[in-house]
């Protein structure tokens, strides 16, 4: 009697073809970062000169030696000038790898952005002849040249402090070295001068003492406030905040949630909050973005998203989360089943094995982006049926 065959083992033949593979990829793209390259290769122009960044069908992979896990499969999303954009989604749908992609961070070689757009709106670059607003498209950008945005016009705030400031160095010297590295003109008593602003801006009352300080004196609610000045000293364009909080205590988060929200409107800067926290996006965000298994589910208004959630995963997500009011004795909604295998992923909907509302249509392909009003959008048949399509 033959026993059946194992889908998820991997030959010796396969494994070596995998290999082979990933080793060709990898070369191509790391030689693209390193290219010498004429400005117009890498610029573009913006769809809409009121946005800050346009992302137009992201792809981001991982070469494994299992196969090629898509980690960011067709994200396309704006983010306008002065707004708050949140990103949510459960923890592996791609939510920090389409911030690090933006930032040219993602882990190389085996992580590679391989497809879509990225467009930073630049001041300096102006217009071209057609009176359209150049910008740089940071996908096609060689390493060097992203050095000149990375740190001044986008920053980030990581997930967490510790880990991102460096222990041998004080506060003081890694913030100087932003200044000292985008401003050529900038002396070492400048660079203090601005530090020392920058950590007053955030709220520390001891800024010179905190100018001295090593991390590891700092508590996590000061820490995460340093790396706040530290990615206000550029004067950003764009913030891009990865889950700033979730190391705090709650009422610690409360704090720099709010200093965030202050900074951002004195600064008239954009910002990406990603987050997994729905009532974090609710206080925060002007925009959100619900992402799931690599793709962009549904995007709207904070209003549409909270009182008007379209998407079984969206409604799922707004079921999950405990209110003050619920019954004690009421078990907590979970969404079943599991998200699909990032290298073997249907042509078909993703969420169609967890969905309590699917229909024979979530059968054929993958579900297209359905405007259901001027600022809410959606990828589920049930909508292009009540559309009529």
């Amino acid at each position: 009697m033959k026993t059946k065959k194992n889908s998820a083992y991997i030959s010796l033949k396969e494994s070596r073809k995998i290999i082979k593979y990933n080793i060709k990829q990898m070369k191509y793209y790391e030689s693209l970062k390193r290219r010498n390259s004429e400005e117009s290769e890498y610029t573009s122009v913006m769809r809409d000169e009121n946005n800050i960044l346009e992302i137009d069908g992201l792809e981001t992979c991982f070469f494994t030696d299992n196969g090629t896990v898509k980690a960011v499969n067709g994200v396309s999303f704006d983010i306008p000038k002065n707004k708050i954009v949140g990103v949510v989604g459960e923890s592996g749908c791609g939510k920090s790898v389409t911030s690090l992609s933006v930032m040219q961070l993602v882990q190389a070689p085996q992580g590679q952005v391989t497809g879509g757009q990225i467009r930073f709106n630049a001041a300096e670059l102006g217009y071209d002849g057609e009176g359209k607003k150049r910008a740089y498209d940071i996908r096609n950008m060689p390493t060097k040249e992203m050095y000149k945005i990375r740190g001044k016009d986008i920053t980030m705030i990581f997930q967490e402090p510790m880990t991102s400031l460096n222990p041998v160095f004080t506060i003081g010297y890694q913030l100087d070295e932003v200044t000292l590295i985008h401003d050529p003109e900038a002396t070492p008593e400048k660079a203090k001068e601005l530090s020392v602003e920058m950590l007053k801006k955030v709220g520390i009352s001891m800024p010179e003492h905190v100018y001295a300080s090593y991390p590891h004196e700092l508590s996590g609610g000061m820490r995460q406030r340093v790396m706040i000045a530290m990615a206000l000293a550029g004067d950003p364009k764009l913030i891009i905040a990865d889950e700033p909080t979730t190391a705090l205590d709650v009422t610690i988060q409360a704090q720099i949630l709010e200093l965030l929200k202050e900074l951002q409107r004195k600064q008239g800067c954009s910002v990406m909050l990603i987050t997994h926290d729905l009532g974090v996006i609710a206080e925060m965000a002007d925009e959100v973005v619900i992402m799931y298994a690599g793709r962009v589910i549904e995007k709207g208004t904070a209003k549409d998203i909270f009182h008007n959630p379209l998407h079984p995963y969206t409604i799922g997500l707004q079921k999950s989360k405990p209110l003050i009011n619920s019954d004690t004795n009421e078990k907590l909604y979970s969404i079943p089943g599991q998200v699909p295998n990032p290298i073997n992923l249907p042509d078909s909907c993703y969420f169609k094995n967890r969905c309590e509302r699917c229909t024979g249509k979530c059968d054929g392909a993958y579900p297209p982006e359905i405007r259901v009003s001027d600022t809410h959008s959606v990828s589920c048949y049930l909508y292009d049926e009540k559309r009529g399509g």
